[in-house]
């Protein structure tokens, strides 16, 4: 199923249609595919978002290389790992200036 988000052409192409009406359809159903995939990074990029802006630049920047970045699958990994041990450095560590001012 990640291959779905990272390759949508053989997607698309099996739900092609023309017109205006095909179009607003298959956006409707990748739409909603892509909010059940990712409806978690999507909850953080916006809390991040609230929390401090170059903290969602960053994470952006790693969405962006996961899905579309050549090795962004063999990214995800590393990349969680690094993600979960700095959440457990601020949970453990409460004056660590990971966060920013405030």
């Amino acid at each position: 199923m990640p291959d779905r988000c990272r390759h949508p052409g053989p997607f698309l192409i099996q739900h092609y249609g023309r017109g205006t009406a095909a179009a607003f359809r298959i956006g409707r159903i990748h739409g909603l595919f892509c909010l059940g995939c990712c409806w978690a990074l999507m909850l953080v990029g916006f809390a991040a978002g609230v929390a401090n802006l170059w903290w969602m630049a960053a994470l952006t920047a790693l969405m962006v290389f996961e899905k579309t970045g050549r090795g962004g699958d063999r990214g995800v990994l590393p990349i969680g790992a690094g993600l979960i041990l700095a959440s457990a450095l601020v949970l453990l560590v409460p004056g660590l200036p990971l966060l920013g001012p405030g």
